[in-house]
């Protein structure tokens, strides 16, 4: 038995607006007395300008497991009934089924904007509430213009998933399972910034959803500065896409945007994105290099995971937040400077990266969470800048690694829960980590045709010319 018990009501609606969050809390009554703490099913609608979700969950996450201590064997199925009934009390949708964790598509269920009570019964025994439900059925015409699938509306024009203008008749699996003859789209599209249907002009403004999940034999994709959107999994599972153009106009990329493009070999986030959503370039195993914009703030959970060819990424200095499993299983990224306003770095966040010998924390990090570092080798470096040990977890850190700390601090990381675990802990000879040998800074000679890369104290790569401190190999040296 799940501890928490889900009902997720996702909608299908409108993009080409701002993407605004509501969200409502909706009282569920029991209409029975259930022993105390185990009463309280809360309801929350989520309402979005791309979906609306109404997630229905006891208030205590503890629910299941304190009623079976409670009451052993009081939990008999997860045979689920659920009735939505408008306002004359007619019954709109009722759905029965052997799972506790359902799922249903109001739009598709052709369920219109109203006023409805919620009724579901749940272990002998029924909880009611009552929502309020405004469709966000997309409007317009659906087109197929120069092998693309566009939605036509008050003279936008948005690209689609298939299904919206072919029905049942493309599904999921049937795109899945075409062949490279098959394809309704060509190797390389071009998406126009104007599209001229029936005499009328639109101007192209978004990926929508879905647009182009599953086209494995999509080459590249050529984008308009017209665009200003991107959602989610819009170019999901495109195997062999190569190269995509993100225009400056974009300021929105949802998560998933580009999950397992395998081939995807490099990429620029345009300014003004201040979020990389989850799992956007998950599994984009080719990946050597990749921009980000100084207007970043947030990389979520999954961004970068399994980037397996990623050797270096410098994360703008506004970063305050890496998310779980951000920068998983990049086993091929050597350096990594942190960006000096970051605050957190989730579970999880740069587990597997193998080869990553050295790392600079800046002092305003307040939490590492757990098994973040763990698999750095044991002869790597890191440089933390806090003159006071902030939040780390047991398995926060490979702590065969050498720490180096500010002067004078030693003693304090010594004596702090797992910072003591640390079996090397230096003191740098000032109050900022530098990386170098024994004196603090090696020297080197800075050689364009060298094969070892150089970058400036800012982790951005540097020509021939440049002397002074420099970083190579993720270590501080002279270059004279």
């Amino acid at each position: 038995m799940k501890k928490i018990f889900y009902l997720f009501l996702v909608l299908i609606c409108s993009a080409g607006v701002v993407h605004a969050q509501t969200s409502t809390k909706i009282e569920l009554v029991c209409d029975v007395t259930l022993p105390p703490g185990t009463e309280g099913l809360k309801a929350t609608l989520n309402s979005y300008v791309t979906d609306d979700d109404l997630s229905i969950r006891h208030e205590n996450p503890n629910y299941y497991m304190d009623r079976l201590r409670a009451q052993p064997g009081t939990l008999k199925s997860d045979a689920t009934t659920v009735v939505i009934m408008g306002e004359n009390d007619n019954v709109v949708f009722k759905k029965e089924c052997n799972s506790s964790d359902i799922c249903l598509m109001l739009n598709y269920l052709g369920i219109p904007s109203g006023k409805y009570a919620l009724n579901i019964f749940w272990n002998d025994c029924w909880w009611r509430g009552h929502f309020d439900f405004k469709s966000h059925w997309p409007e317009g015409q659906y087109v197929y213009v120069d092998s693309t699938y566009y939605r036509l509306n008050k003279g936008y024009a948005t690209t689609v998933w298939p299904d919206y203008y072919l029905g049942n008749d493309r599904t999921v699996s049937h795109r899945m399972s075409w062949t490279i003859f098959d394809r309704d789209y060509p190797l390389h599209v071009v998406i126009p910034s104007e599209l001229t249907y029936e005499g009328e002009v639109y101007k192209v403004v978004g990926i929508e959803q879905r647009s182009f999940k599953y086209c494995h034999y999509l080459l590249s994709v050529s984008l308009p500065n017209t665009i200003t959107y991107i959602e989610g999994a819009a170019f999901a599972e495109c195997e062999n896409l190569r190269r995509i153009n993100i225009p400056e106009s974009v300021t929105r990329i949802e998560g998933g945007a580009f999950d397992h493009c395998y081939n995807l070999s490099d990429i620029v986030i345009p300014e003004g994105i201040k979020t990389l959503e989850g799992g956007m370039f998950n599994h984009c195993t080719s990946i050597s290099a990749v921009t980000l914009p100084s207007s970043l703030t947030r990389i979520e959970e999954m961004a970068f995971t399994h980037c397996f060819s990623l050797p270096y990424i410098e994360i703008p200095d506004n970063v305050m937040y890496i998310g779980k499993y951000a920068f998983q299983s990049c086993t091929s990224l050597m350096e990594m400077k942190l960006p000096k306003n970051l605050k957190q770095i989730d579970n999880y966040a740069f587990r597997g990266c193998e080869r990553l010998t050295s790392i600079d924390v800046p002092e305003t990090v307040t939490n590492i969470g757990d098994e973040a570092f763990k698999d750095m080798p044991g002869t790597a470096h890191i440089y933390c800048h806090a003159r006071k040990p902030f939040t780390i977890h047991a398995s926060t850190f490979n702590y065969n690694c050498t720490l180096h700390v500010p002067q004078g601090t030693k003693d304090l990381y010594e004596k702090a829960e797992y910072w003591k675990n640390f079996k090397v802990i230096e003191e740098e000879p000032t109050g900022e980590a530098v990386h170098g040998g024994e004196t603090g800074v090696t020297s080197a000679t800075l050689d364009a045709e060298s094969a070892e890369r150089f970058y400036d104290l800012q982790g951005r790569p540097v020509d021939g010319t440049q002397k002074g401190i420099l970083i190579r190999n993720g270590k501080k040296v002279l270059v004279k």
